[in-house]
């Protein structure tokens, strides 16, 4: 046994191959075993089930699965009492071999099952590989050997496959090239593949693809001479299921025309002159056939042109050339060009300096006998701005509230933006006309002012000085703090020009004050609600003056707080109430009612409150607080609703001491004594105002 495993290792011949798998098959020990199938052919990405039984074991039996040499094999084993399965969800290349099943049971034995794997999952592909070959392919193919690959012409075998013997165990392509000669055109021809393998299904074994080459023949019109205005048809046809297209074959590309194998011109023109072409194509090739159209007439049109690409820049050397397609009698005119005439197929003039004066529309006429034709070019010289003139109307010394009129002009192209902008002060305005407006200046529009002319090629600028003459310029005014005062600030207010003038303040109460210089103040040493408004500054020369203004607002806590009751604080059941309140302060308090033991309060944005249907319920202290940002004010009210012979209380008790609230109270109270004497249905609103 030994030697013979030597032989297989070594690579020894399919026949001692054979024999160990005979012998490998045969029983061994008391156990017999039975594999199924014994031997399988199988497509790649297939499933395979191998079910392994011992026939004659008492005792359960164990089951190994190997490959020969005790190499791993793939699959899943699934065993049962009396049998075990390899289970194989998808096939790989890897999974070809021997498959070895071990059984012990008491004693051993063992079965072996063949495994093949092949490749062929898809139909060649025929395809065009260059103007003289065709290429088959067929893809993912094995084992390798065992493909052949041939070419046909209809049934008859024209080339075969050469096999160059690579077997690789993997996935492999097959390409093979072929190429036609004349007897193929109009034929059908085929790529033909065949697996010789044993056990693979006879509908598996064959792949082929059959495409037509070419059509057998082709015929056209042949060269036509036509004059303009006359019927033009030409004509084109093929065998077999042939396509057709025409083309025009002009300078530099062929333009397709149409697919029908009649080309019909109603009435022809020179511009259809010229080359055509038929294109008859099948599935693997085409065939091709022109035809010379020639029409009488008078020229087709010449063609001018620059020596150079895009417009030219002022002093380029730039040169007109006009071609035709024969020689004729050209001629080119244009701008202040005299006319260059010249018989041949080209002519040219040169402007070795050309200017801004050259630009404009150069022709080219071309004449025969029958006729004349004649070309334009549009020349547009490039030049940066020059020659640029600025006028200001009507001076550019003007009195304030004057209007200024700036026209400018360039001579360039393209055409100059041209903007205007102040010295110091960038970006400049753009105008697209060159004109410029300034209305009803001041003297702060002194200054000097500069004109910008740019192309792409370039700018140019100019400058002028305007000068404005009347009142001085607004003063600066300011307080000597950010920010809103407070009350009891110390306040200067301050007065700046930008030169000496008489200056002076006033405003509010303020006595004015003045002085002639670059500055003047005033001192508020300690500010109030009442130095609130408006303070101005101004400044006076000669020709005029001209004012600032600064808004002093200064900030204080509430202060002053009153509440009216209406119609009196003491009130019978459903009756309303209205409560106004107001105060002094800055900025402008909140105010909000609320009843004692209850938060938050509500809030008024007018400081008017409304109390509806009120009921005894009701009766209790009511607080209406006042608050800024700096402070806060609080008052209180005793509202006293009760039935039709209740006596209503009220008391309105400012917040600051409690001196102030005993007062109150004491007052009430004797108020109270009185009114009960008098009425019994409590005190007028009057006596109530009198309380407070």
């Amino acid at each position: 046994m030994i030697p013979l495993l030597s032989q297989i290792k070594s690579g020894g011949k399919p026949l001692i191959w054979m024999l160990l798998m005979t012998s490998l098959s045969l029983k061994t020990g008391a156990v017999k075993v039975q594999i199924h199938p014994r031997s399988v052919v199988k497509h790649v990405n297939e499933s395979l089930e191998l079910v392994c039984t011992a026939l004659d074991c008492q005792d359960e039996p164990k089951y190994t699965w190997r490959g020969i040499l005790d190499t791993i094999i793939g699959g899943k084993m699934e065993s049962g009492q009396k049998s075990s399965r390899r289970v194989y969800n998808q096939l790989t290349i890897e999974d070809e071999k021997t498959i070895l099943c071990k059984v012990n049971c008491g004693g051993h034995g063992q079965a072996t099952a063949n495994v093949k794997v092949y490749s062929f999952p898809s139909d060649p592909v025929l395809s065009r590989l260059n103007h003289s070959a065709l290429m088959c392919r067929v893809s993912s193919l094995y084992p390798v050997n065992m493909f052949t690959l041939e070419w046909l012409r209809g049934e008859k075998v024209i080339s075969n496959w050469e096999d160059p013997g690579n077997y690789e165990k993997r996935l492999q392509d097959i390409r093979s090239l072929y190429t036609p000669s004349e007897e193929d055109l109009g034929k059908n021809i085929t790529c033909r593949v065949t697996l010789s393998l044993d056990g693979v299904p006879e509908d598996r074994k064959v792949r082929s693809v059959t495409a037509q080459y070419g059509p057998a023949f082709l015929t056209t019109s042949s060269n036509t001479t036509v004059k303009i205005g006359e019927r033009l048809e030409l004509k084109c046809d093929a065998d077999g299921k042939s396509s057709i297209t025409w083309r025009k074959l002009e300078k530099s590309e062929a333009i397709p025309i149409t697919t029908n194998r009649v080309h019909v011109i109603e009435k022809a023109t020179s511009a259809h002159a010229g080359v055509y072409e038929c294109e008859a194509s099948a599935e693997l090739a085409s065939r091709r056939s022109r035809v010379s159209v020639t029409v009488k007439g008078p020229p087709n049109a010449p063609f001018i042109r620059l020596n150079q690409t895009g417009n030219p820049k002022a002093g380029d050397n730039v040169t007109i050339i006009c071609d035709s397609d024969s020689p004729l009698r050209l001629s080119i005119s244009g701008a202040s060009l005299n006319q260059v005439e010249k018989h041949g197929s080209s002519v040219s003039v040169n402007l070795p300096s050309i200017q801004l004066r050259d630009s404009g529309l150069y022709h080219c006429e071309a004449r025969n006998a029958l006729g004349s034709k004649r070309s334009s070019v549009n020349v547009t010289v490039r030049a940066p701005p020059m020659n640029s003139t600025v006028l200001v109307y009507p001076s550019t010394q003007v009195m304030e509230a004057q209007n200024i009129t700036i026209h400018c002009s360039t001579v360039s192209f393209p055409p100059a933006s041209i903007t205007l902008s102040r010295e110091g002060n960038e970006p400049g305005s753009p105008s697209p006309n060159g004109i410029f407006h300034l209305f009803n200046i001041t003297s702060e529009d002194t200054g000097t002012y500069m004109v910008n002319f740019t192309n792409e090629l370039g700018y140019e600028t100019l400058t002028i000085e305007i000068m404005v003459k009347g009142p001085p310029n607004a003063p600066f005014i300011r307080l000597s703090q950010r920010g809103n005062p407070k009350a009891g600030d110390n306040v200067t207010i301050i007065c700046d020009s930008d030169s000496p003038l008489r200056l002076n303040i006033s405003g509010a109460s303020l006595n004015q004050v003045e002085k002639h210089g670059s500055s003047v103040s005033v001192n508020l040493p300690s500010i109030q609600l009442r130095d609130s408004g408006l303070y101005h500054c101004e400044a006076r020369n000669a020709f005029g003056s001209k004012r600032s203004s600064v808004n002093v607002t200064v900030r204080a806590p509430p202060m002053n707080s009153t509440v009216l009751v209406y119609p009196s604080t003491q009130v019978m059941e459903a009756q309303n109430i209205t409560i106004h309140c107001s105060t002094v302060s800055f900025p402008p308090a909140s105010i909000t009612l609320s009843r004692e033991g209850n938060e938050p309060g509500s809030p008024s944005p007018n400081g008017i409150f409304h109390l509806f249907n009120i009921t005894s319920e009701d009766t209790g202290t009511y607080m209406v607080n006042f608050t800024n940002e700096l402070g806060y004010e609080t008052l209180t009210i005793e509202i006293m609703v009760k039935g039709q012979q209740s006596i209503l209380t009220k008391t309105l008790i400012p917040s600051v001491s409690s001196v102030s609230l005993l007062t109150a109270a004491a007052l009430l109270m004797r108020r109270l004594i009185r009114s009960k004497k008098k009425d019994s249905f409590g005190p007028s609103l009057d006596d109530a105002l009198e309380v407070l």
